[in-house]
């Protein structure tokens, strides 16, 4: 028996402090009181008010009740994101009703978070990736109706073609990143299996030499401004975020200034193991109001003025709740209070929130993207809500694997 296909389109939201400042304490404030609202904000999104909104607009052969049950929100704990999926026979109508929620979806966020007596609402809803038509079903799944019968060739088809699919799905090349991102190129880091993972110890690499060309971009993409700290961040795990860090820092010691390598990636600690020093005391620590930044500061080798600030030993769970008002802007400004360019590594900007924490407590923002993993959905709305948050964006740096 046939089954009628489904498309699925998906749109998503950003929400964000809708005050003007630059006081990283009230950001912070603003930004865990959205953290808070989130969870209720997914069950608003898929209510009965907008879903009647949205068929009037569309004038949709559905109920309030029956569109409900095409729409799915989520939005990821500890994030400021919201995902708005749409599933219908056609795909421009899925697109169309995904846009419309979204574009419905402020004006309610505005009717219940208005305090009285005041025009304006502290919340602002941006969107940061409209929806678009699918161009092939969701379902039937190919490979869920395949019976057990099937010959091996048939099946090992449909994994490539599946496959495929989401390499399509990933940026292709370096140009490709930098189109999708609309964002300068900083450099291309090749990596594979054969080459050492840190630039130290082979000045004469040409691993080495694209760090020392990227370090003098960052620089000239800064020229005029008084660039003291950035951030690294990326889209998701497995992008090599961490490494191009440390190796950016590596690169400004090289040059003869004096770094100072924060991980600010509380889930997923990596720049301890990466450069081979102890996580007992750090970041978290100093937040938690445990240990000062010299006790937790470290000096990575001699012949380098390169400091790290590890994470520090973090408990299980949301660890936003670490970065609390003024913290981070401190731990910033007695790093930097010893002359020293501080270069965060950042955790994913689209799953974890404290991710936007960190871009306002630094001067710039970098964006790493990896070539055949990275998918292109990820990469423009995470340059989107970098946009709408005003960060200082510096540049791209894409992360390419070779076989040597």
């Amino acid at each position: 028996m046939l089954q009628t296909p489904t498309y699925k389109a998906s749109a998503q939201l950003f929400f964000s402090p809708n005050f003007p400042t630059t006081d990283i304490g009230q950001l912070d404030a603003g930004g865990n009181y959205i953290l808070q609202r989130v969870r209720s904000y997914t069950e608003i999104a898929n209510s009965p008010g907008v879903a009647a909104t949205v068929i009037d607009r569309l004038d949709l052969p559905y109920t309030p009740e029956q569109l409900m049950l095409r729409i799915s929100v989520t939005g990821k704990a500890s994030t400021a994101v919201l995902n708005v999926e749409v599933s219908d026979p056609s795909p421009e109508r899925a697109r169309d009703i995904a846009n419309a929620i979204a574009e419905e979806f402020p004006a309610f966020i505005g009717q219940l978070e208005k305090p009285a007596g005041i025009n304006t609402t502290p919340v602002k809803v941006s969107i940061v990736r409209p929806a678009t038509a699918p161009s092939s079903p969701d379902s039937p799944q190919p490979l869920n109706n395949v019976g057990l019968g099937l010959a091996g060739g048939l099946l090992v088809g449909a994994i490539t073609a599946i496959t495929g699919y989401a390499r399509e799905r990933a940026v292709r090349d370096e140009h490709h990143a930098v189109e999708v991102a609309g964002l300068s190129l900083l450099g291309v880091v090749k990596v594979n299996t054969e080459t050492p993972v840190l630039i130290a110890d082979n000045e004469q690499s040409v691993r080495t030499e694209t760090f020392r060309q990227m370090r003098a971009n960052v620089r000239l993409q800064a020229v005029g401004e008084r660039l003291t700290s950035i951030t690294v961040t990326g889209c998701s795990a497995g992008d090599g975020r961490a490494a191009t860090a440390a190796n950016l820092a590596i690169a400004f010691a090289r040059a003869g200034e004096t770094v100072v390598l924060v991980d600010g990636n509380l889930r997923n600690p990596e720049v301890h193991e990466l450069l081979g020093i102890s996580n007992e005391a750090g970041l978290a620590n100093i937040l938690r109001g445990e240990a000062s930044v010299n006790d937790a500061v470290v000096r990575w080798r001699q012949d380098l003025p390169l400091y790290v600030l590890p994470t520090g030993r973090v408990a299980p769970g949301p660890s936003e709740r670490l970065f609390r008002p003024d913290g981070l802007a401190k731990v910033t400004e007695a790093l930097r209070r010893g002359q020293a360019f501080v270069i965060v590594n950042g955790p994913p900007l689209l799953s974890d929130a404290e991710a936007t924490f960190l871009i306002t407590a630094t001067d710039a923002t970098v964006v790493v993207a990896r070539v055949g993993v990275t998918h292109t959905e990820q990469l423009a709305a995470t340059v989107g809500v970098l946009r709408e948050m005003r960060a200082n964006l510096l540049g791209l740096i894409a992360v390419r694997s070779t076989k040597k």
